[in-house]
This record gives structure tokens, C-alpha cells and sequence, in this order.
């Protein structure tokens, strides 16, 4: 008698299991939509911020396309490269994927594997219609025009994708640390009012008892403080070298500039530079040659370093993560008076380029190539622009895209030359070669000479097989260009002139000239100049 509540507990248990079953099947919406369309884009931007914003992209996109599914792909920067060729190779990459020329060893991806968009450029885009940029061709409703874009193609005259933000390069600064060290939080405005306050930083330090430096230490903020100083330092020198007037130096000019004896590290404005660097590294903890991104952005806001410099990609993610009060700063500029650099300073430094970046590409092998299209334009819209920087924190690229006080400060100006090569490595040789033997400048035992000596010691060789290396990649995307003008003559004999095809087949060969002149100038550099493969 006793069991018989039991057993009713259990089948009443079992009669609303039943129910609730028959009720989901039968009766309730599914749980989520049926979507017969997905997409899928690839990114490494993991930091705070960006994934918020695409996020607030896609479900706008999502309910003004019901069709359409958007899913997110993150992959880590620290593999990404290897994901990349990975799954391109393999077939089994998504259908819109963030790429960049200076991850290195992919100059060949883009014309191998992604979709050229310069035609759809020509056309307004549709989502932004009812706005300031309805009738503006989609390629001039991004800040730079996509002349980043267009400059860092390996195929002359071709945009192979879009880009969703820009920004600049900044110092962070722990405000109430720096009240704390100097009784005011007015940063420093040049390189020599900079040296004052790492003093007095290090004076506050030993006094306390406090684990400080004034800069966070990694390998990759190191690296980028160190080309922005370097970009003022070396300006006269580029100047001099363009013999153009273009005002920029690309990699094949200046590594075919020193085999023709035009320049080599012991210059004197190099010597001064790099003498500015060992200054520089001083200035972060032992060791930051072998940390990450991520051990400085722990040191900052720790609270165990006065300022971090980083691109204002950082800007969310330190905001977020510290206890403190962050600052945007503007980094202390060279000057004409500084006691190791002044007499090569011709003026300010540009922090930070002008264009656009963030970039994603169409790849070609995409079951859904019109709807990725689609969600670019949508993407790449006022409304989706608007809706990523509210979100994300970051600028967008496009113009007219409105952004809250804290966010438009970390917008690049005009305010300084840029010239285009740091003299940091030019290619991946001779990249390599700085990077193995930056020890012997920013080391404890380290000295100027002793790193000079050392670069020079192989660099004819490295800058030989960096400019063979930018033949092959250059050769690469003129190959597909060949077979495209030629089908484009054909389709002329065949059906007629159409105006179109024309302008298209027009552009291309101009182009193709142009980028065979250039290789035609590096092979005669190596000619002469170049040095055999089994050595000099």
C-alpha cells in the first residue's frame, strides 16, 4: 500500500514528459528560425570590443535578411596564419575571411584565393541609401577611398576587399599613477619632456618600493613604438632616396637602393635611430623581448607601468580591463633639439596611418558569393558602421559614421610625415635578421656597434633574396592578370567591343605594365648589383 504514491508520482511524471513532448513536436515554433543561407566569416580580433560589434551588425543583417544566417569564426593571431593557409588550401576555408599583407609568407593568398571587388566598387551601395552617401560610389564612402587597400594589392589596380575601421597609434597612461609620480596629469608633449618623466618614474619607484617602469614591455609594443620613432628619424633619409617624388618608399625601391651602395645600416640618422631604441628599451622591464601582447597589457593594468603604447585597437579592451582612470595620449614627438636624434629630425612623425584597416575578403570558392557581397555592403554601410563603432569602440572606416567624444580622439590626422620604410627589416630575410639580433642593441651588454656590425655582416645576401622573393610574389599576380586580359581580347574578336570590358581591359594592361617595369628594374638591380644564391 505504501508504494502506490509512488507510483503515481512516477506516472504522472511520465504522462507530462509524454505531453511536453508531443507539445514541442507538434505545436511550439522551432527554436531557432530556418535559414537556408550561411555564412561564415574568419577573424583573429579577440580583443575587447570588436566582437561586440560585429555581433550588433549581424542581427540588424539578420532581420533585414531573414534568409541569411552570419556566423563568426575567431581564430588566435598566434595561429592564424597557419588556419589561413591551412584551410584555403584544403578548400574548407569560410566564406569571408580577415586578411592583412603584413602577417608575412601570404603575398600570393589574394589572387590565389580571394574574389576581386573592384568592379562592384563602381556602383553606390544600396544600404546606404536615405543617407548622406546614397549616390556615392561604395569605394569613396571609405575614409581613405580603399587607397590602402589598393596600394598593398599584389595586382595592380584590383581591391580585393573591405575594411571596418581605422584609428591611430597612442600612449595610454595610468592618470592617477601619473598625479601620483608627477602632481598633474599633463603628459609629456616631446621625446626630451618624455626622458624627464621616466626619471622621475623610476625615482617614484625606488622611493616606494613600488614594481614600476613607464612603458609596458613586449615584443610587439616594443616593435611598434620602436617604428614610429624610427619614422622620424629616418625621413631625411627617405626623402633622399626618392629620387620618384613620390614621397613613399615601397620594399623593392629600397632594397634595390642598397645594393646599388645608396644606403646601408651604418649610416649616421640609422646609428642615431637605433641609439634611440636601446634608449627606448631601457625604459620596459628585463626581458620584454620574449613576452606577448598580452604580458603588457597584465603589466598595465596591474598598475606596474605608467603608460602602454598600442594601436587604438587596444583602446576597449584596456578601458575595460583596468581599475584606473585610462588616458589617450598622443606619443612625445622628436624634436630638432634632441640631444641624439635633433639633426636628422625634419618635423613631426604621423602616428598612425591614414587608411583603413581591419580587412575581410570574399574567398572564391564560396557556395554563397552574392549573399557575402550582400553582408559586406551591409557591413561596410552608414547603419553598420554606425552600429559596429557604438558597440565595438573602434572608429569605423566609413565616412560620416558618427563616434562619441572618448572614441573620436583615437582618430588619425594629417599632422606629420610618413614615408613609408623603417629600416627595421625590409622583407622577411632581412627581418629575420634584425629580429635575431636586436639582443645585441637592446641587451644589457648591448651597444650600437656591436648590432650595425652584426646586421651588415650577412645583409647584402637577405636583401638579395628579399628582392628575388618580391619578383616571385609580384610575377604571381601578373600571371592571373595575363590570362584575364587575354580572355578580354578574345571576348572583343568574338562578340564586339563592349564599352565596359573595354575600360576594364584598358585598365588592366596599364597596370600590367607598370608592374612589369618594376620587375624588370629589380632584376636588372640584381643583375648587376645582386649577389649569388650560394653567396656573395
Amino acid at each position: 500500500m505504501r508504494r502506490h504514491p509512488l507510483r503515481r508520482g512516477l506516472l504522472l511524471l511520465f504522462v507530462a514528459y509524454l505531453g511536453a513532448t508531443y507539445w514541442v513536436f507538434t505545436r511550439s515554433a522551432p527554436l531557432v528560425a530556418s535559414r537556408p543561407v550561411t555564412l561564415r566569416l574568419a577573424h583573429w580580433q579577440i580583443e575587447k570590443g570588436p566582437p561586440d560589434g560585429l555581433a550588433a551588425v549581424i542581427r540588424r543583417y539578420e532581420e533585414l535578411n531573414p534568409r541569411v544566417r552570419v556566423e563568426t569564426v575567431a581564430v588566435p593571431s598566434s595561429i592564424y596564419r597557419q588556419w589561413l593557409r591551412t584551410n584555403l588550401t584544403g578548400g574548407t576555408a569560410t566564406d569571408l575571411i580577415e586578411f592583412a599583407y603584413w602577417v608575412g609568407g601570404v603575398d600570393d593568398v589574394p589572387v590565389r584565393y580571394f574574389e576581386p571587388l573592384t568592379r562592384a566598387m563602381d556602383a553606390p551601395n544600396p544600404y546606404n541609401r536615405g543617407t548622406s552617401l546614397e549616390r556615392v560610389p561604395w569605394r569613396h564612402t571609405f575614409s581613405d577611398s580603399l587607397y590602402t587597400m589598393l596600394s598593398q594589392s599584389p595586382e595592380v589596380g584590383q581591391i580585393y576587399g573591405v575594411t571596418l575601421s581605422q584609428g591611430s597609434s597612442r600612449l595610454f597612461c595610468n592618470r592617477e599613477l601619473l598625479r601620483a609620480i608627477t602632481g598633474s596629469v599633463e603628459p609629456p608633449r616631446t621625446f626630451i619632456e618624455f626622458r624627464r618623466l621616466c626619471a622621475q618614474a623610476a625615482e617614484y619607484a625606488q622611493r616606494t618600493g613600488r614594481p614600476l617602469h613607464p612603458l609596458a614591455g613586449s615584443r610587439s609594443n616594443a616593435r611598434w613604438l620602436m617604428e614610429m620613432l624610427m619614422q622620424g628619424c629616418v625621413t631625411g633619409l627617405n626623402l633622399e632616396l626618392d629620387r620618384d617624388g613620390f614621397l613613399d618608399r615601397n620594399a623593392y625601391q629600397v632594397l634595390g637602393d642598397y645594393l646599388q651602395g645608396r644606403w646601408d645600416s651604418r649610416r649616421p640618422e640609422l646609428r642615431a635611430a637605433y641609439a634611440l631604441l636601446r634608449e627606448v628599451s631601457q625604459q620596459m622591464r628585463p626581458g620584454f623581448t620574449q613576452l606577448g601582447r598580452d604580458d603588457a597589457i597584465q603589466e598595465f593594468v596591474r598598475g606596474e607601468a605608467l603608460f602602454i603604447f598600442s594601436g587604438t585597437y587596444d583602446a576597449t579592451s584596456l578601458r575595460r580591463l583596468a581599475a584606473f582612470p585610462v588616458e589617450v595620449m598622443h606619443v612625445p614627438q622628436l624634436t630638432q633639439d634632441d640631444p641624439v636624434v635633433g639633426p636628422y629630425i625634419r618635423g613631426p612623425f604621423l602616428e598612425g596611418l591614414l587608411g583603413t584597416s581591419l580587412e575581410i575578403y570574399l574567398n572564391k570558392d564560396s557556395r554563397h558569393k552574392e549573399e557575402a557581397l550582400d553582408f559586406l555592403r551591409f557591413l561596410t554601410s552608414v547603419e553598420g558602421g554606425t552600429l559596429f563603432t557604438a558597440h565595438s569602440g573602434w572608429l569605423s572606416a566609413i565616412r560620416d559614421v558618427p563616434a562619441a567624444p572618448e572614441i573620436e580622439v583615437q582618430r588619425a590626422t594629417a599632422n606629420g610625415y610618413y614615408t613609408g620604410i623603417f629600416y627595421m627589416g625590409i622583407g622577411p630575410n632581412t627581418l629575420q635578421s634584425f629580429n635575431q639580433n636586436l639582443h645585441l642593441l637592446v641587451g644589457p651588454q648591448g651597444s650600437v656597434d656591436r648590432f650595425v656590425e652584426a646586421l651588415e655582416a650577412g645583409q647584402r645576401q637577405q636583401v638579395s633574396d628579399d628582392l628575388r622573393l618580391d619578383i616571385h610574389n609580384r610575377l604571381t599576380g601578373e600571371r592571373g592578370v595575363d590570362a584575364e586580359i587575354a580572355a578580354l581580347g578574345g571576348l572583343d574578336r568574338l562578340r564586339g567591343s563592349n564599352p565596359e570590358r573595354s575600360d576594364r581591359l584598358l585598365a588592366l594592361a596599364s597596370n600590367q605594365t607598370i608592374a612589369e617595369i618594376k620587375v624588370y628594374e629589380s632584376e636588372w638591380i640584381l643583375l648587376r648589383h645582386g649577389v649569388r644564391s650560394d653567396g656573395p
